[in-house]
């Protein structure tokens, strides 16, 4: 169950716990002439300036202490500053050389149109240990066509001061678009972090050129200071319709978004009592390229583009030496089946895979395409990454500490029906009768494995023992059909449809059976004539392996199928909040959410973009907030507010 944190409203004894520094300065060129309109950021902060016609700056609200500037002007080269600021005010003149461009090789100015920049939103702009980030990633490309060519994969890592992954997740990319979810440990340090996302095609040109984003992570009894109105976005209330004008607690709220455009779009709902509205990083102001960045060469092209779960491995033979091997990879479930042949030095790589979590993927290697000698083990490589080097900032706003804690655990946002039970230890004796139920519509032929000349693998050992069935190896891979399927079409396959344990297995039919030891075996079901429960697939016969119970688990590890482990994409929480119409909510808990609603993927309802959801047990205002991007790839910004009273 997800554990959420919410604010318990208590008397609180307040006192300053930072202060803000600002920075004033010149920008000026090689020859000391000043430099109009060049940009001053706070890196991984929300905090920019821009100087006026005598290139003078003043950025204020930065943290004190360690802070790194970044100072951009079209048509000169941009500088990155770490400057350490310690008095309430501080000055610096920033000297810019004017950008000499290299004329790019065809090879890298065709590389520059594949680029892509990632920027994530996220529900807060600060949390405390134990809650969680919501967030939502988009991606903008260089050539919109061609996003179908590029990444399916994002890393999302949060970063601590000292510039150490504390949370790194691997998240799936769909259309330029992700969803994600983080839970900060309860023993997380307070203090600000930085959340990086990038894909490891970015690489190629740079790590400058990934995302990154101040995460504030604040003590449970601090409390942060909210910004005046007049420095946050302004509130438009003609793009966002409610029913009404103030609602009470624990009422449906139906918001309306009448004037927006075809997109995909992001909401956040939030309690200001419990999240002060400070600035964030904007998706509308950070979502083009730098002016210039597709007319830099990259910094090189050794990464490839990630289409899934990659990994890279090497077999290596008994004599502790790689090797050319035909090697079988199939999944722990036998949903999916691989067949490849390493290189010389017994080097392969797998990318494209989708699956979440960790799974265990078995494996076997033979000395020839019709040798049955499985040996060897495979060695998987270590991706090789450079450490982030960053200057974690301070907090950019205030805050105060109480004398009580700011969050406490709630448990209301399981589902009504989940019952929370102590952990118990089920032990139970092995069923000696299958588990599965069979082909569906019946059987043409049963053979158990004990009737089965045993020959290593299943495929060799059916061998004259189904009747129809041809087994034709002079092929690589195999060919296995029943001779009704002979006189299909040309242009469509002949070979019956794999099962294990039920499951169908995509692939080869002969690649599947020849992977399978056949001391798993229990039984093999077959079925000759077209099967209409099979949908299409059916069409060509099937082929039903059952395996024993727990052919995976042996008494002695050195008995084991070889195997290795890998981890897949982190899935995603569900964002789960109180239903207070439906009659088995239970309403004797109390509700102080401080993320009243999150809706990663905003959907249109009729002729608009509409929401619902249920206020709390707190009165007073919450923040709304859409992010997106319209299918013509423009960014969008709404926010406005919403009363709450008793």
């Amino acid at each position: 169950m997800i554990r959420y944190l919410i604010l318990v409203l208590l008397p609180f004894i307040w006192f300053t716990a930072e202060s803000q520094i600002t920075l004033n300065g010149r920008v000026v060129n090689a020859s000391g002439k000043p430099l109009p309109q060049a940009k001053i950021q706070a890196l991984y902060l929300p905090l920019e300036a821009y100087t006026n016609s005598y290139g003078v700056f003043e950025l204020g609200g930065l943290p004190s202490g360690h802070v790194e500037i970044k100072v951009t002007c079209p048509g000169y080269a941009f500088v990155t500053l770490k400057v350490n600021l310690k008095n309430a005010i501080n000055t610096l003149t920033i000297k810019l050389e004017e950008e000499l461009l290299p004329v790019l090789s065809p090879l890298y100015e065709e590389l520059n149109h594949y680029r892509e920049k990632v920027f994530v939103v996220t529900d807060k702009p600060y949390y405390y240990p134990g809650e969680v980030i919501w967030l939502k990633a988009f991606l903008n490309y260089a050539d919109l066509s061609k996003r179908d060519s590029l990444s399916r994969v994002v890393y999302v890592e949060l970063l601590d001061f000292n510039s150490q992954r504390k949370i790194r997740q691997v998240l799936s990319l769909d259309s330029g678009r992700l969803a994600g979810s983080i839970l900060l440990p309860d023993e997380l340090p307070a203090g600000n972090y930085v959340m990086r996302a990038y894909t490891r095609f970015m690489y190629n040109f740079g790590e400058d050129q990934f995302f990154y984003k101040s995460i504030p992570v604040l003590n449970n009894s601090a409390r942060a200071f909210a910004f005046s109105e007049s420095q946050l976005p302004q509130t438009n209330f003609d793009e966002v319709k409610t029913m009404r004008e103030a609602y009470g607690l624990r009422q449906q709220v139906d918001i309306t978004f009448p004037n927006l455009p075809e997109g995909t779009y992001t909401l956040s709902v939030t309690d200001m009592n419990q999240v002060a509205a400070i600035p964030e990083l904007e998706l509308s102001k950070s979502w083009a390229f730098e002016p210039g960045i597709l007319k830099t060469p990259p910094v090189g092209i050794d990464q490839i583009v990630e289409k899934g779960v990659r990994f890279t491995g090497k077999f290596v033979s008994e004599f502790k030496t790689g090797k050319q091997v035909t090697l079988s990879l199939f999944k722990q479930d036998m949903s999916e089946v691989l067949e490849f042949v390493t290189d010389e030095k017994g080097w392969f790589q797998v990318n494209g895979l989708k699956f979440y979590d960790s799974v265990t993927f078995f494996y076997k290697a033979t000395r020839g395409k019709k040798s049955n000698d499985f040996y060897g083990r495979i060695e998987i490589a270590t991706e090789k990454e450079p450490a982030p080097d960053l200057v974690v900032p301070g907090f950019w706003f205030k805050t105060e500490t109480a004398t009580n804690p700011q969050r406490m655990l709630a448990d209301y946002l399981a589902p009504p029906e989940v019952k929370m039970l102590q952990e118990v230890e089920v032990r139970a004796s092995r069923i000696e009768s299958s588990q599965y139920k069979g082909i569906r519509g019946g059987a043409d032929k049963i053979v158990k494995a004990e009737n089965l000349l045993n020959f290593g693998n299943l495929l060799l050992s059916l061998q004259g023992k189904i009747p129809g069935l041809t087994i034709n190896c002079n092929t690589s891979p195999c060919e296995v059909r029943f001779s009704r399927a002979a006189a299909g079409s040309i242009n469509s396959s002949t070979e019956p449809l794999v099962l294990i344990n039920d499951t169908p297995v995509g692939g080869s039919a002969g690649t599947i059976l020849q992977n399978l030891d056949i001391n798993m075996v229990e039984r093999i079901e077959v079925s000759r004539r077209m099967n209409v429960l099979y949908g299409d697939q059916g069409r060509n016969g099937i082929i039903a392996v059952y395996l024993k119970e727990g052919f995976t688990r042996f008494s002695k590890p050195e008995e084991a199928t070889p195997s290795f482990e890998l981890m897949g994409f982190n899935k995603p929480f569900t964002f789960i909040s109180p239903d207070y119409a439906n009659a088995n909510q239970d309403n004797s808990v109390s509700d102080y959410r401080s993320t009243l609603y999150w809706n990663p993927e905003l959907k249109k309802n009729a002729d608009a973009y509409r929401c619902s959801f249920f206020t709390a047990d707190i009165p007073g205002r919450y923040r709304i907030r859409l992010q997106g991007i319209t299918h013509q790839n423009q960014p969008v910004y709404l926010e406005t507010t919403l009363t709450v009273t008793n």
